[in-house]
């Protein structure tokens, strides 16, 4: 039998999995949140992270046929504890394919992690589950309207648009020039 691609990391399955965007467009903070053993992990992310993730799954997902993914049924409905201790923001993520259980595995890692705590011990070990196939499309497809949902790009330059007025380079040939910036001299 092969070692275990995994190594030492114990996988448990996920009971259920969301991920959410709090806040207004272009405040928004980001979250994947997992229940596994009864218990929750929140791991923030940057939209990046979430869109990456999103995608990510997806392709893992076009890639291995129904036969070879555990279908398994949908999310456990147990209650999210937000204010659980096991929070951390995200500095990797890593897919996986568990071939024994037929499932998505995630692995994510604290920012953090490689710097020891306050008693020099070494970080926490980074958060591992295993996903359903249904729970995977389900992720993906909550990552991909959540970042849709953001504030909307300019066409012409890709810059973010708010409720402000948007001044876009490519359209009017450049930045706006602060009137307080211009002081008194003579522009021409």
């Amino acid at each position: 039998m092969a070692a275990d691609p995994f190594g030492e990391r114990s996988l448990v399955d996920a009971q259920r999995v969301r991920v959410e965007a709090i806040g207004e467009p272009g405040q928004r903070r980001f979250r994947l949140m997992v229940i596994a053993d009864g218990d929750t992990a929140i791991m923030w992310m940057e939209k990046q992270q979430m869109q990456a993730l999103g995608l990510a799954l997806n392709q893992m997902l076009e890639q291995f046929s129904t036969d070879s993914l555990d279908l398994g049924r949908g999310d456990v409905p147990i209650d999210f504890d937000a204010d659980t201790r096991r929070q951390f923001r995200v500095g990797r993520i890593e897919l996986g394919f568990d071939e024994a259980n037929g499932r998505v595995v995630v692995i994510a890692h604290d920012i953090n992690s490689g710097d020891p705590d306050e008693d020099g011990e070494p970080a926490a070990r980074p958060f591992a589950c295993r996903l359903t196939r249904s729970q995977a499309e389900s992720l993906s497809g909550s990552a991909a309207t959540i970042v849709a949902a953001g504030r909307p790009r300019c066409t012409m330059c890709g810059a973010p648009m708010g409720p402000e007025i948007h001044v876009c380079a490519q359209q009017n040939g450049h930045l706006p020039i602060p009137y307080s910036e211009i002081g008194d001299e003579e522009p021409f």
